[in-house]
Protein backbone atom coordinates (compact mmCIF):
# COMPACT_ATOMS: atom_id res chain seq x y z
CA UNK A 1 0.00 0.00 0.00
CA UNK A 2 1.49 3.32 -0.92
CA UNK A 3 2.26 5.34 2.11
CA UNK A 4 0.03 8.28 1.01
CA UNK A 5 -2.76 6.53 0.61
CA UNK A 6 -2.08 4.82 4.34
CA UNK A 7 -1.54 8.96 5.37
CA UNK A 8 -5.19 9.59 4.32
CA UNK A 9 -6.83 6.91 5.71
CA UNK A 10 -6.97 9.18 9.15
CA UNK A 11 -7.58 12.35 8.12
CA UNK A 12 -10.28 13.83 5.61
CA UNK A 13 -9.05 16.63 3.24
CA UNK A 14 -10.81 19.91 2.73
CA UNK A 15 -10.27 23.25 1.05
CA UNK A 16 -11.97 25.58 2.98
CA UNK A 17 -9.48 27.13 5.08
CA UNK A 18 -5.19 27.77 4.60
CA UNK A 19 -3.99 26.89 7.52
CA UNK A 20 0.05 26.93 6.17
CA UNK A 21 1.20 30.85 6.11
CA UNK A 22 4.50 29.99 4.49
CA UNK A 23 7.70 28.45 4.98
CA UNK A 24 10.12 30.18 7.04
CA UNK A 25 14.40 29.29 5.85
CA UNK A 26 16.39 30.75 8.96
CA UNK A 27 19.90 31.30 8.11
CA UNK A 28 20.91 29.72 11.67
CA UNK A 29 24.87 29.95 11.93
CA UNK A 30 27.79 30.30 8.65
CA UNK A 31 31.09 28.53 9.66
CA UNK A 32 33.89 30.36 10.54
CA UNK A 33 37.84 28.85 10.02
CA UNK A 34 38.15 28.32 13.41
CA UNK A 35 34.49 25.68 13.20
CA UNK A 36 36.34 23.43 11.11
CA UNK A 37 39.51 22.62 12.77
CA UNK A 38 37.46 20.02 15.16
CA UNK A 39 38.37 17.42 12.97
CA UNK A 40 38.51 14.67 15.61
CA UNK A 41 34.75 14.88 16.22
CA UNK A 42 33.08 15.55 12.47
CA UNK A 43 33.54 15.16 9.30
CA UNK A 44 34.64 18.02 7.59
CA UNK A 45 32.66 20.96 8.03
CA UNK A 46 33.97 23.69 5.39
CA UNK A 47 34.46 26.93 6.01
CA UNK A 48 31.31 29.59 5.66
CA UNK A 49 28.89 26.30 5.28
CA UNK A 50 25.71 27.38 5.98
CA UNK A 51 23.31 26.06 8.43
CA UNK A 52 19.77 26.23 7.14
CA UNK A 53 16.50 25.76 9.28
CA UNK A 54 13.60 25.15 7.77
CA UNK A 55 10.17 25.95 9.91
CA UNK A 56 6.35 25.77 8.87
CA UNK A 57 4.92 29.04 10.15
CA UNK A 58 1.02 28.05 10.86
CA UNK A 59 -2.27 29.82 12.11
CA UNK A 60 -3.12 29.02 15.72
CA UNK A 61 -4.30 25.80 16.21
CA UNK A 62 -3.76 24.43 13.12
CA UNK A 63 -0.84 21.25 13.30
CA UNK A 64 1.95 19.28 11.01
CA UNK A 65 0.80 15.85 10.57
CA UNK A 66 3.61 14.88 7.58
CA UNK A 67 5.81 16.08 5.43
CA UNK A 68 6.00 13.29 2.33
CA UNK A 69 6.31 12.46 -1.27
CA UNK A 70 3.66 10.76 -3.54
CA UNK A 71 4.42 9.25 -7.09
CA UNK A 72 2.75 12.77 -8.80
CA UNK A 73 4.49 15.02 -6.00
CA UNK A 74 7.74 13.69 -5.02
CA UNK A 75 9.76 15.84 -2.30
CA UNK A 76 13.19 16.86 -2.38
CA UNK A 77 15.71 18.20 -0.51
CA UNK A 78 19.54 19.02 -2.06
CA UNK A 79 22.40 20.33 -2.15
CA UNK A 80 25.47 20.51 -4.72
CA UNK A 81 27.91 19.14 -2.20
CA UNK A 82 27.56 17.21 0.69
CA UNK A 83 25.40 17.75 4.07
CA UNK A 84 27.40 18.15 6.86
CA UNK A 85 26.77 15.24 9.91
CA UNK A 86 28.28 15.12 12.95
CA UNK A 87 30.34 11.76 13.34
CA UNK A 88 30.02 11.76 17.19
CA UNK A 89 26.85 12.76 18.86
CA UNK A 90 24.57 13.33 15.31
CA UNK A 91 21.67 11.66 14.57
CA UNK A 92 18.74 11.91 11.93
CA UNK A 93 16.38 13.03 14.47
CA UNK A 94 17.34 15.69 17.05
CA UNK A 95 15.33 14.29 19.38
CA UNK A 96 17.94 11.94 20.78
CA UNK A 97 20.89 14.27 20.22
CA UNK A 98 21.77 14.75 24.43
CA UNK A 99 21.36 17.80 25.68
CA UNK A 100 24.80 17.74 27.18
CA UNK A 101 26.31 16.76 24.07
CA UNK A 102 25.52 20.62 22.66
CA UNK A 103 28.23 22.11 24.05
CA UNK A 104 30.56 20.22 22.36
CA UNK A 105 32.38 21.94 19.01
CA UNK A 106 30.27 21.58 16.16
CA UNK A 107 26.96 19.22 17.24
CA UNK A 108 24.35 22.12 16.79
CA UNK A 109 24.91 22.01 13.18
CA UNK A 110 24.80 18.35 12.37
CA UNK A 111 21.63 17.70 9.54
CA UNK A 112 18.29 16.55 10.60
CA UNK A 113 14.54 15.91 10.38
CA UNK A 114 12.00 17.14 12.83
CA UNK A 115 8.78 18.16 13.50
CA UNK A 116 9.32 20.48 16.01
CA UNK A 117 12.49 19.43 18.45
CA UNK A 118 16.41 21.40 18.12
CA UNK A 119 17.70 18.81 20.54
CA UNK A 120 16.68 16.20 23.43
CA UNK A 121 13.66 18.06 25.31
CA UNK A 122 14.41 21.43 23.33
CA UNK A 123 12.16 22.52 20.85
CA UNK A 124 14.03 24.51 17.86
CA UNK A 125 12.75 28.29 17.69
CA UNK A 126 13.66 30.93 15.19
CA UNK A 127 16.58 33.04 16.94
CA UNK A 128 14.38 36.43 16.41
CA UNK A 129 11.82 34.21 18.76
CA UNK A 130 14.29 33.50 20.99
CA UNK A 131 14.91 34.44 24.36
CA UNK A 132 18.94 34.22 26.52
CA UNK A 133 17.53 32.12 28.85
CA UNK A 134 20.12 29.15 29.30
CA UNK A 135 21.51 29.50 26.61
CA UNK A 136 23.99 27.22 25.00
CA UNK A 137 28.00 27.75 25.74
CA UNK A 138 30.64 27.02 23.67
CA UNK A 139 33.87 27.81 24.69
CA UNK A 140 35.92 28.03 21.05
CA UNK A 141 33.32 27.35 18.18
CA UNK A 142 30.08 28.72 17.06
CA UNK A 143 31.39 32.29 17.69
CA UNK A 144 31.51 33.44 13.88
CA UNK A 145 30.96 37.07 13.46
CA UNK A 146 28.81 36.96 10.84
CA UNK A 147 26.19 35.09 13.18
CA UNK A 148 27.31 34.39 16.81
CA UNK A 149 25.60 31.71 18.43
CA UNK A 150 26.74 33.27 22.11
CA UNK A 151 23.46 35.22 23.45
CA UNK A 152 20.63 32.61 21.77
CA UNK A 153 21.11 29.55 20.47
CA UNK A 154 17.62 28.64 19.14
CA UNK A 155 16.63 26.12 21.58
CA UNK A 156 13.62 26.27 24.43
CA UNK A 157 14.04 23.41 26.55
CA UNK A 158 10.59 22.26 27.70
CA UNK A 159 10.88 18.87 28.25
CA UNK A 160 8.68 16.43 26.12
CA UNK A 161 8.55 17.70 22.48
CA UNK A 162 6.94 16.11 19.35
CA UNK A 163 9.13 13.32 17.69
CA UNK A 164 9.18 12.16 14.03
CA UNK A 165 8.12 8.59 12.88
CA UNK A 166 9.43 7.50 9.36
CA UNK A 167 7.74 5.78 7.09
CA UNK A 168 9.68 4.10 3.82
CA UNK A 169 12.43 6.47 4.42
CA UNK A 170 14.18 4.89 6.97
CA UNK A 171 17.30 4.14 4.85
CA UNK A 172 17.29 7.24 3.07
CA UNK A 173 17.30 9.12 5.95
CA UNK A 174 20.07 7.26 7.47
CA UNK A 175 22.09 7.45 4.14
CA UNK A 176 21.55 11.28 3.64
CA UNK A 177 21.34 12.38 7.37
CA UNK A 178 23.29 9.49 9.25
CA UNK A 179 26.59 9.91 11.07
CA UNK A 180 29.63 9.95 8.05
CA UNK A 181 27.34 10.67 5.56
CA UNK A 182 28.96 11.76 2.29
CA UNK A 183 25.16 11.96 0.18
CA UNK A 184 23.56 15.23 -1.07
CA UNK A 185 20.32 14.65 -2.15
CA UNK A 186 16.74 13.17 0.34
CA UNK A 187 14.33 12.15 -2.87
CA UNK A 188 11.34 10.09 -2.15
CA UNK A 189 7.95 9.53 -4.22
CA UNK A 190 6.74 7.16 -1.19
CA UNK A 191 7.12 8.50 1.97
CA UNK A 192 7.97 10.84 4.48
CA UNK A 193 7.89 11.94 7.99
CA UNK A 194 4.94 12.09 10.71
CA UNK A 195 3.73 13.05 13.79
CA UNK A 196 1.13 11.15 15.63
CA UNK A 197 -1.47 13.97 16.92
CA UNK A 198 0.04 16.47 15.12
CA UNK A 199 3.09 18.60 16.13
CA UNK A 200 2.42 22.34 17.12
CA UNK A 201 5.03 25.22 17.92
CA UNK A 202 5.85 26.21 21.25
CA UNK A 203 3.49 29.11 20.80
CA UNK A 204 0.59 27.28 18.89
CA UNK A 205 -1.81 29.66 19.91
CA UNK A 206 0.52 32.76 18.70
CA UNK A 207 3.21 32.73 15.70
CA UNK A 208 2.91 28.69 15.86
CA UNK A 209 5.91 27.85 13.81
CA UNK A 210 7.53 24.25 13.50
CA UNK A 211 11.29 23.17 12.51
CA UNK A 212 11.03 20.64 9.89
CA UNK A 213 14.57 20.13 9.90
CA UNK A 214 18.31 21.53 10.08
CA UNK A 215 20.74 21.37 7.00
CA UNK A 216 24.10 22.66 6.62
CA UNK A 217 25.80 22.45 4.08
CA UNK A 218 28.31 24.84 1.95
CA UNK A 219 27.08 23.92 -1.67
CA UNK A 220 23.38 25.86 -2.93
CA UNK A 221 20.48 24.51 -0.85
CA UNK A 222 16.99 23.82 -2.43
CA UNK A 223 14.36 21.67 -1.70
CA UNK A 224 10.44 20.80 -3.29
CA UNK A 225 8.43 20.02 0.11
CA UNK A 226 4.96 18.67 0.41
CA UNK A 227 3.08 19.08 3.86
CA UNK A 228 -0.21 18.27 5.29
CA UNK A 229 -1.98 19.69 8.09
CA UNK A 230 -4.07 18.90 10.60
CA UNK A 231 -7.09 21.52 11.52
CA UNK A 232 -8.91 23.06 14.80
CA UNK A 233 -11.69 21.02 13.36
CA UNK A 234 -10.70 17.50 14.51
CA UNK A 235 -10.82 15.38 11.07
CA UNK A 236 -10.22 17.65 9.00
CA UNK A 237 -6.48 17.96 7.30
CA UNK A 238 -5.28 20.40 4.62
CA UNK A 239 -3.05 19.62 1.96
CA UNK A 240 -0.28 21.36 0.24
CA UNK A 241 1.95 20.70 -2.73
CA UNK A 242 5.14 22.16 -3.55
CA UNK A 243 4.26 21.45 -8.47
CA UNK A 244 1.38 20.71 -10.11
CA UNK A 245 -1.43 20.55 -6.90
CA UNK A 246 -5.15 19.84 -7.62
CA UNK A 247 -8.33 21.30 -7.41
CA UNK A 248 -8.66 19.90 -3.30
CA UNK A 249 -4.73 20.79 -2.44
CA UNK A 250 -3.49 24.62 -1.58
CA UNK A 251 0.10 25.41 -2.70
CA UNK A 252 2.36 28.46 -1.76
CA UNK A 253 5.61 29.35 -3.55
CA UNK A 254 7.63 29.33 -0.39
CA UNK A 255 7.10 25.20 -0.59
CA UNK A 256 10.27 25.63 -3.34
CA UNK A 257 13.33 27.11 -2.35
CA UNK A 258 16.93 27.46 -4.00
CA UNK A 259 19.68 29.48 -1.84
CA UNK A 260 21.55 30.10 -5.33
CA UNK A 261 18.45 31.92 -6.89
CA UNK A 262 17.57 33.37 -3.88
CA UNK A 263 13.32 32.91 -5.15
CA UNK A 264 12.10 32.45 -1.68
CA UNK A 265 11.90 36.16 0.06
CA UNK A 266 11.57 34.71 3.71
CA UNK A 267 15.19 33.62 3.54
CA UNK A 268 16.88 35.52 6.86
CA UNK A 269 20.06 37.21 5.97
Amino acid sequence: MKFITILFLFFISSSFSQGLENVFVEKFYVASSNDTISELYTVPLQKNAVTYRVYLDLKPGYSVQAIFGSPNHPLSIKTTTTFFNHSEHGDVIPNVIPYRTLTKNTVMLDSWLSVGAAGEDSYGVSLNDDDTVETVKHTNFLNSNESNLVLKDGLKVVGKVPRPTFFNIEKLAADVFGKKSDKNEFITDNGGWFCLGGARGLDSLGSNKVLIGQFTTDGDFSFELNIQLGTPTPGISEKYIALNPVASDFTLPSLMFDSKKNKSKNQKK
